[in-house]
């Protein structure tokens, strides 16, 4: 199943984003930096994924699972998925 949504470009520029942190995180530990502005710089990133992956769930929700529970094509298996994926984003 392909990506639902749209705003592919939106995605890849938060992923960018995050991507940069990501490097930037490397750095701070490369270098020595002071444990806690690696802590924030690591909940920064973790917040950036957390929100991308909201997004992501959300197209999700709006087009592949509403598109199959009105054409009822297997809603309880999209329903199911969701419900999985929402407990991991949860802990």
């Amino acid at each position: 199943m392909a990506l639902c949504g749209d705003d592919h470009p939106k995605l890849i520029a938060r992923i960018n984003r995050i991507e940069g942190q990501v490097r930037g995180l490397k750095k701070m530990v490369e270098e020595n930096r002071d444990c806690m502005q690696v802590l924030k710089q690591v909940a920064a990133a973790h917040g950036a994924l957390r929100a991308l992956g909201a997004i992501i769930l959300e197209d999700h929700i709006k087009g592949c699972v509403t598109t199959a529970i009105a054409e009822h094509d297997h809603e309880s298996e999209a329903i199911a998925e969701v419900i999985e994926v929402f407990n991991k984003f949860s802990k």
